[in-house]
Parts: C-alpha cells; structure tokens; sequence
C-alpha cells in the first residue's frame, strides 16, 4: 500500500496542492487504514498475507522544513508495532510520489545539490533512527522511471513538466538519492532493495513500411534502456549512464542493495511516433491505464535474474485496479503461477507483493474503481482467496 492510497494525501505535501485545484481526485482517508490499522493487518495475516509494502509519507513527518510532526512519528510507529503483533513483516517505502511542498518547490527537491546532499540524507537518517528497529527491509525510491516520467517528461504529477532534459536529470537524480539513501540504511539489520519498474517493451507497426519498423525498434530500445537497462548496467558495473548525460562513476554502486526489487504492471508496445499503448495490442486496459500481462513478469524476472546472477530478488508490487474482482482473480491466479515457475527454473524471487491488499486511493481512478483483494468495508473477494492459497503454497515450499 502506499502512504497516500492507504491514509490519503497529506496536506502539506506537494500533490495534495494539484488535488485542491482538482487535477487529481479527491483521496479524502485512503482505504481508511489510519482508523483501525490494527485489525486490518490482523485481516491480511488471517489471508496468509505477511509481507506488507508501505510508504512512511516524508511530508506527514514534516510537514514544515525542521519540524518533525510527533503526531505523525507515533502513528507510524504504532502501524509498524502492530504489523509487528499481527505477524506482518513490513518493507518502508522512503519516497513513492507525493513529498513535502516546501522541499519539492521551495527547495527545487531533488534537483538540487542541497537536497540530494544534505536535506534527504538528514530526513533517511531521522526516519531510519525512528523506525529502524520496526521494519523488515527497506525500500528507498519506488519505481523511479515511472517518478521521474510522470513528473517530468509526461506532465501528469507534480511539478507537471514536459521537459526531456529536466526528466533524464531527474531520472539519474533519483537514482543517486537511493544510492545515498542505502549508504545510510545498510548499517541497519533491515535490508534495503533497490526498485526496478519494469515492462517488456515491444516496437509497434501501423504500416508495412520498413521506416517505420526500424524508428519503433529504435524507441523501445531507448525505452528499455531508460526504464532498466541503465540501472541494471550500474549494479554490475558501478557506472551511471543515463543517455545524454553522459558516464558517472558512483563508488560502492557496483553490487550495491541487498535485494533488487521489481514492480510490474504489464507489457509496453512503442510506436515510431513514441505513441505507447498495452502489449499485447488488443489487450484490455484496466481503469488505471494498464494492461496486465501475467507472462510478462515471468519474461522480465528471468531476464533480470540472467543480467544480474546470484542477486536476490523480489516483486515489490503489481496488481489490477478493475472493478470486475473475476480479472482480478484470473490476473492474481495467472501472476503467482508465472512466479512459481520462475522459481521451479531457479529465479532467486524471495518475496512477492501485491498492489493492493485493502481497497485505497490512487491519482487516477482515486476511491472510485477497487484496487483490492478486499473491499472498503474489509470484506474479502474472491481473489483474496486465490492469493491466500498462492501464499499458502509458498510457505510450504520453503
């Protein structure tokens, strides 16, 4: 769950402006998490759901620059003590999307060398000491091409640029804070993940023309290059390379994190116009805008195990929003045997999460189309059921 899905947007944070001035929807509590979070995480457990993905809102802890909220700090401690009782082992997401105004805006957030260099190794170092001791692992920057794309090149999140310069600085930006951010946490017993947004990327044809061909496979490489391959090359090698940006070595980078972390939410095909759309082509979109593509985790996750041998991995998150709770079961049905096969072929995955276990909010469908496997009212679907039972095998194959 994310911090804003499951509480809501915080009101001092930067998304919480664009929601004000209606360009997202309205996040009111989330899925109501902060109202009874104890029973909830004894609601998931009871589904055999023990691993938990959950944001500790940067702007909810300080809402103004230096002023740590205690309100906020006890929240967070309580969910993590009560995950704690319930059997819940929960991975904390530093940043995921929405962050404080005054960092992001009046502080140029990430851009800036003060930022990347003082102001957020302060805050992993405040919350690292707060919480440290609470968490199972860590997850530093969630899914950093889909922040910085957003953000940046699409518009679509704050601060709303359509800027490609601007998009590859933040690109390589948020690369480097997580890079930071796991200098700080690795002395800590929790480990700490790094996160790859990955999609099988396929050019796409409108025509017979060989032209075209060549400009979409030209795309979806630069695309599979932006979105993992420069990430996964600097794991290896130590060497940061974003296209246009030039090689920067960044030391201890080369076989930095202790689990490289995926999220998966279906397949891409790119046009020679750099149009993108679902691969399959016909397959169906979700509410949200994706087309999940169960065999695809399968392709990614043994692709990335063959780039990156002897890493251990994980699927931080993938899922369906869709209001018909019968794909969700076939989609969840589909995703965990695609994970069962690719462990039986010997692919290190030691955790996998899915997005969403209680109904929440999201910045494009918000609180109207179900993200869960239960509902608002904590009642199980059906597809609870299917992941309970996938859970249910894992745990006796181990």
């Amino acid at each position: 769950m994310t911090a804003a899905g499951s509480l809501g947007l915080a009101p001092r944070s930067d998304w919480a402006r664009w929601e004000a001035d209606g360009r997202l929807p309205p996040s009111a509590d989330g899925g109501g998490f902060g109202v009874d979070f104890a029973t909830d995480l004894e609601l998931l457990a009871s589904l055999g759901l023990t691993s938990l993905r959950w944001g500790i809102d940067w702007s909810r802890l300080e809402p103004h620059p230096g002023r740590w909220d205690a309100d906020a700090a006890d929240l967070v401690t309580e969910v993590l003590r009560a995950a704690r009782r319930a059997g819940v082992e929960v991975w904390a997401v530093l940043h995921e999307g929405p962050l404080p105004g005054w960092f992001s805006e009046d502080e140029r957030g990430f851009a800036d060398d003060r930022g990347r260099g003082l102001t957020w190794p302060r805050h992993v170092d405040r919350v690292a000491d707060a919480f440290g001791d609470l968490v199972a692992g860590w997850v530093p920057v969630l899914d950093p091409f889909t922040r910085a794309a957003e953000g940046f090149a699409l518009g679509t999140r704050p601060p709303g640029r359509r800027d490609e310069g601007a998009f590859l600085e933040h690109l390589r930006a948020l690369h480097l804070v997580g890079v930071e951010a796991w200098r700080l946490l690795r002395s800590g017993d929790a480990p700490v993940a790094a996160c790859l947004d990955l999609s099988p990327t396929h050019p796409g044809v409108r025509s017979r023309e060989p032209d075209e061909r060549e400009a979409a496979t030209q795309r979806a490489r630069r695309l599979e290059r932006l979105r993992a391959g420069v990430w996964v090359d600097a794991l290896s090698d130590g060497l940061l390379a974003v296209p246009e940006l030039g090689e920067v070595e960044v030391p201890g980078l080369a076989g930095a994190y202790d689990v490289v972390g995926i999220t998966y939410r279906g397949g891409t095909t790119v046009h020679a116009d750099g149009t993108t759309g679902p691969y399959p082509a016909d397959a169906p979109v979700t509410a949200d805008g994706h087309a999940p593509w169960p065999e695809g985790l399968g392709v990614v996750a043994r692709d990335l195990h063959a780039r990156l041998p002897g890493r251990r991995l994980a699927v931080l998150g993938t899922g369906v929003t869709a209001r018909e709770d019968d794909r969700r079961a076939d989609v969840a049905g589909a995703t965990a045997a695609e994970i069962e096969r690719a462990v039986a072929d010997g692919v290190p995955i030691e955790l996998a999460m899915w997005e969403t276990g209680i109904d929440g909010w999201n910045p494009v469908t918000g609180l109207e189309v179900p993200d869960g496997i239960v509902d608002r009212a904590r009642h199980p679907r059906p597809s609870a059921a299917v992941l309970s039972a996938a859970a249910e095998r894992a745990r006796l194959a181990r």
